[in-house]
């Protein structure tokens, strides 16, 4: 066998050989010049590859042809960078060939190449001469554009060194050198090149323009488009955007990275899912949301891997939106994950460790005594003396005059017992328990580990992806643990040259284990302000649970047998053919998608025991028991796409590009709850073991169904006038059949002015393009079935004193309803200037949503007896506007960038159902949506005679210290009719913005993000606003601190007062907090080792990071988070992350 191996080795180099020397010689060149003396061009540039490929892309580039042995073929060459204008072939080989090993030699037209023994790279073989023979003093040269016009301050630097110069005026420069050196050319707005020097005195280079900018991909509905040639408002940011970002929310990273994207997260628990809206809210019906899809497909963004996606997309207008018709009506997220790159296989892992804090940390009095101490204060200053304070304290701790004195004696020295037994064999409590200490982690962990493998060839290529994430729990007591695992599996399978599939699927795992309030589903952060007062310690001495552990939760978190367990899994798969029926001419795409979620969740409450006195047991829940509740939710989502693309050669001045195609999507959805009441066996919720009664099973569920048709055509005359025309055609099953279609049209025109002659004398403007767009979308968003009478089970009669089940009519029909429907005018601007220099985008836009539907019921009499269908009526108005400015730079190694934007958008309700008789702030024609209306406080009363004279609230008598509120209808008493609308801002911002900053210094890298919001105010609320409330509350320091007594008659706040106040809190200016902040939303540094390095251990690229998020914010909101979407205490926690991790590919 051996034998026959080496004949047929021996008989394929003849075969090559006698082929090799058949070819003429004019395949070098028509002029007859001799090969060695051939003028060519070469510009070659591998981090690492073969031989072969290197000398097949010098053929492809010069028609020089090579031979070689297929061994020597296999010899991996490391960083070649090779860029050779006009210039002879010897001095390209031995440019090439200098220090690798390999010898050539030209023979019969063909350059032989072969390897050069170890004994002797040092000898003459054509290559290069050795350094210190032929060290080269001055290189010159002169570096033009692709007009030929001269460059002026170019940066000519030796690679390596920091030895350089930079061109003149002329574009010429002058440089000292080694002919080892490789000298690296860089100019802003230019692609960079690089030349070995060889034997070369003079060296002069043509750099091309870096047109990356205008002709970067931008993904929009069924295909690509170039930046240059877009007409729609369309946003994109690519993957760095979340692998500069360490953070396993999608949602989170996007915040301040997109205009007018508005993302808000009311709280920092990993499984919440982001708030989303697109130029802000424009319906006041069902809906608002925008549609997300992944690769296509609808979807979930906190259930992607982060490390997989390549871009992210925004459609914001109606020309970029319509493509998708009734399911784009809010705007559209198109999520594209990464591909496969063709060539050797490459594995990527990426593993990051974080230690996470909460980002403010409520300051609540904690010192017993003076807890004690306000208290009664407040309650003898309230009743001005005259009424006695409870026995117990909130029914949980026992109160005498006698204890409060041996509290203030004990509270003075440490070393006291904190508990005794008093002579009713009652415990009674001295503690200074900081109950938030004893409930929160000062920090929780999370680690993350991600690895991808990829490859393949022109026939067929793959991508794998596996990600675990594992966060620790936040809470000190209570095992709360969230753990997240995602796979992806892309391929692509090229089965003829015409005929391609591909696959993407995908499936996501939550494990969410927390722990729950056994009587409610209350966080703890309320449950301390309510039950959580200092003087209590957690335990008594004998190891019970105090009633107040019990109260506020604690115990039921450390014994752990109540809790909440969520369980989901998300499948996802889509199956896509494409068909190349004339190539880049006519293609035909289909795909056929398929989503499975299962949502499982355990709810287990149960019964916990804490003890007044050593023999008085008290059990809290004993009226409503232990419990055990099961849910599960099935969604089941399918859908098909088949459309062609047909793109005609029309000649340099014309493009057209049509697109057409169907899409059918249906989902059905179901629902079901049981519970029971009983648990035998706390530590086995099961509902084999319980001897309770069983509730109802709650069902619930809903099915729709969408088939549509698109069409766009997408012209371009010469690059400077651009069209677009689209729409869709939709029906929906929610609808009569004969008010079940929308036709949905959109149109956009752009004009790039800078392509314009008259405009060639702003030599520096690169681009400049107005673009315009007006389109219609639709929206359904409203319960199905509605144009037909609907009938249910119920209990609607009586007979002989007993309900009896009956069928009830579920409403009045409406034929009529159709589609809510929304027009949008948007004008942009795009333009950049010194190459890339400085770039801006700026889009007003106007949205007016009618049709919306909804019901009417408000302005109903409730005597009415029935309930109103939904209809066609609502009418809402939306305008704003976005700018985005970018400024990119290089200066040797530094590359730096300085990125900003800002976005408005503000709603009007021009018509919407309300009571008649109404108020008119409580009207809601002619304002925002969430617009504020409360009543205006004046201050607080500085004395009693004051408060007196002043009109109060029905049956109230406020005294010095309470808020003084405006009659502004000056009917001498304060009631509804005295509110009024304050402000147009609610909790969701008008404003957002962001700050991105970046830069690059050879091997490190370094982001930062601000992001803010501003044009909104947040209503505190709730404890956030009361005062001990019969000692209920364990108040925040802010209310105590800076309360109002007789010797701070200018504090912020009203007096302590020891009931529930019936004026004090009420909603008003008093308590409108400025929502506006501006945050440092993530910072990283980093450093990639030198590939040189790297290169010896088989490592492609190797980054070590260190970063963190929420790390500082500028705001006014009181012991909140300023991202808390209400003024409640009751919040899981925002947190506060450091990180530090490593990329790392081979």
């Amino acid at each position: 066998m051996k034998k026959i191996g080496l004949f047929l080795t021996g008989w394929c180099r003849m075969l090559l050989c006698v082929g090799l020397a058949a070819l003429p010689s004019a395949s070098l060149g028509a002029r007859g010049e001799l090969l060695a003396d051939q003028r060519l061009n070469l510009n070659l540039s591998f981090s690492s590859a073969s031989l072969r490929e290197v000398v097949s892309a010098f053929t492809e580039q010069t028609g020089v042809v090579f031979s070689y042995e297929t061994s020597l073929g296999k010899r991996t060459l490391s960083d070649v960078h090779v860029v050779i204008q006009d210039a002879p072939l010897e001095e390209m080989l031995n440019t090439l060939f200098y220090d690798t090993g390999i010898s050539w030699k030209i023979k019969d037209h063909v350059v032989a190449l072969t390897a050069i023994p170890s004994s002797k790279k040092n000898a003459s073989t054509g290559s290069a001469p050795s350094p210190s023979a032929n060290r080269k003093p001055v290189v010159t040269g002169r570096v033009i554009n692709e007009e030929g016009e001269p460059l002026v301050g170019v940066n000519v630097l030796v690679k390596g060194t920091t030895q350089g110069t930079s061109t003149d005026i002329d574009g010429s420069y002058s440089i000292d050198v080694a002919d080892d050196d490789v000298l690296q050319f860089t100019y802003l707005g230019y692609g960079s090149a690089e030349w070995r020097v060889g034997t070369q005195t003079r060296i002069d280079v043509v750099l091309k323009e870096d047109k990356q900018m205008l002709d970067e991909v931008v993904v929009v509905g069924y295909g690509t488009v170039k930046r240059r040639d877009l007409v729609g408002a369309v946003d994109q940011v690519d993957s760095k955007v979340f692998s500069e970002r360490s953070n396993p929310s999608i949602s989170r990273s996007l915040q301040g990275a997109i205009p007018n994207l508005n993302i808000s997260m009311r709280d920092g628990k990993p499984s919440r899912a982001a708030t989303i809206n697109i130029r802000g809210t424009g319906s006041i019906g069902s809906g608002g949301g925008a549609l997300v899809l992944i690769d296509g497909v609808e979807g979930d963004l906190e259930t992607v891997n982060p490390q997989d996606i390549a871009s992210v997309s925004v459609l914001k207008d109606a020309s970029s939106a319509a493509i998708y018709g009734a399911r784009g009506a809010f705007g559209v997220i198109l999520v594209t994950t990464k591909s496969a790159e063709e060539g050797e296989t490459k594995v990527t892992y990426n593993g990051s460790f974080s230690l996470h804090a909460r980002t403010v940390k409520p300051q609540l009095v904690t010192d017993g005594y003076e807890w004690t101490t306000g208290y009664i204060n407040a309650w003898n200053g309230y009743y001005n003396g005259q009424n006695p304070l409870p026995s117990y304290i909130n029914n949980i701790a026992p109160y005498s005059d006698s204890w409060y004195k041996e509290l203030a004696r004990r509270s003075t020295d440490p070393s006291l017992e904190r508990v005794r037994i008093n002579d009713k064999n009652q415990y009674e409590y001295f503690a200074n328990t900081d109950w938030m200490d004893a409930f929160y982690k000062d920090f929780n962990y999370s680690h993350e580990h991600n690895i991808s493998v990829s490859g393949g060839n022109q026939n067929a290529d793959y991508y794998v992806s596996g990600r675990f994430y594992d966060q620790d729990g936040i809470y000190r007591v209570g095992d709360e643990r969230y753990k997240q695992y995602n796979v992806r599996a892309k391929g692509n399978i090229r089965i003829r040259p015409w005929l391609r599939l591909n696959n993407n699927m995908d499936f996501t795992v939550v494990d969410y284990h927390q722990p729950m309030l056994y009587y409610s589903l209350q966080l703890p952060q309320r449950m301390i302000e309510h039950g959580g007062q200092p003087i209590n310690p957690i335990t008594n001495p004998d190891g019970t649970w105090t009633y107040a552990a019990v109260l506020n939760g604690y115990a039921g978190f450390a014994e752990g047998s109540s809790y909440q367990q969520d369980d989901k899994f998300t499948m996802k798969d889509k199956l896509g053919i494409e068909i190349d029926v004339v190539k880049d001419v006519l293609k035909i795409s289909g795909d056929l998608s398929y989503l499975f979620a299962r949502n499982k969740r355990e709810r287990v409450t149960n019964m916990y025991t804490g003890y007044r006195g050593p023999d008085t047991p008290i059990t809290v829940n004993e009226s409503q028991g232990s419990t055990l509740e099961n849910l599960r939710q099935d969604t089941n989502y399918l859908s098909s796409n088949i459309y062609g693309e047909y793109t005609p050669k029309l000649g340099d001045d014309h493009t057209l590009k049509l697109l057409a195609g169907w899409n059918l999507e249906t989902k059905k959805y179901r629902g079901t709850t049981i519970k029971r009441e009983g648990l035998t066996v706390p530590s086995k919720p099961s509902f084999g073991l319980m001897d309770g009664l069983t509730s109802d099973p709650v069902v619930s569920g809903y099915d729709w169904s969408y088939v549509g048709a698109f069409f766009r055509a997408n012209y371009g005359y010469q690059g400077k006038y651009l069209a677009e025309f689209s729409f869709r055609y939709d029906g929906s099953l929610k609808f009569h059949p004969d008010r079940r279609w929308g036709f949905f049209p959109s149109v956009s025109l752009g004009w790039r002015l800078s392509e314009e002659a008259f405009m060639k004398k702003f030599s520096n403007l690169d681009n400049l393009k107005v673009r315009g767009s007006y389109g219609i979308l639709g929206n359904d968003a409203v319960g199905g079935w509605q144009w037909l009478t609907n009938y249910s089970f119920g209990d609607a009669y009586i007979f002989n004193q007993a309900p009896i089940k009956s069928i009830v009519s579920g409403g009045i029909p409406n034929v009529d309803l159709t589609w809510e429907k929304t027009a949008t005018f948007n004008f942009g601007v795009d333009a950049s200037i010194y190459k890339g220099l400085l770039a801006v985008e700026a889009d007003v836009f106007y949205k007016r949503t009618y049709d919306i539907l909804g019901s009417r019921n408000a302005s109903m009499p409730q005597t009415f007896g029935a309930t109103l269908p939904s209809e066609n009526y609502g009418v809402v108005k939306v305008k704003g506007f976005e700018l985005q400015v970018k400024h990119d730079n290089k200066i040797g190694d530094f590359r730096y960038h300085v990125g900003g934007n800002v976005s408005w958008s503000r709603n009007k309700v021009i018509e919407k159902d309300y009571a008649a008789g109404a108020e008119p702030w409580n009207i809601p024609v002619g304002k925002t949506m969430g617009y504020r209306a409360c009543f205006v406080a004046l201050g607080l009363f500085q004395s009693d005679e004051e408060a007196a004279a002043w009109p109060r609230f029905k049956g109230t008598q406020p005294t010095a210290g309470d808020v003084k509120y405006a009659d502004l209808n000056n009917d001498g008493i304060i009631d509804e009719r005295d509110k009024k609308v304050v402000s147009p801002y609610s909790n969701t911002p008008e404003i957002m913005f962001g700050l991105n900053l970046s830069a690059s210094w050879k091997g490190f890298d370094f982001s930062a993000l601000f992001q803010g919001a501003a044009n909104r105010n947040v209503m505190l609320s709730g404890f956030a606003t009361q005062m001990f409330i019969n000692g209920a509350s364990n108040l925040p320091k802010y209310l105590y601190e800076d309360h109002w007594t007789p010797d701070n008659r200018d504090a912020r706040y009203p007096k302590a007062w020891g009931p529930d106040h019936p004026s004090n809190n009420k909603s008003s200016t008093f308590w409108l907090i400025n929502g506006n902040y501006v945050r440092l939303k993530n910072v990283e540094l980093g450093y990639s080792i030198s590939k040189d390095l790297l290169s010896r251990v088989g490592v492609d690229r190797l980054r070590i990071y260190v970063g963190g998020s929420n790390l500082f914010s500028i705001d006014h909101m009181p012991g909140y988070d300023p991202e808390k979407q209400d003024g409640g205490p009751n919040y899981y926690p925002q947190q506060r992350v450091f990180n530090m991790g490593v990329n790392i590919t081979f």
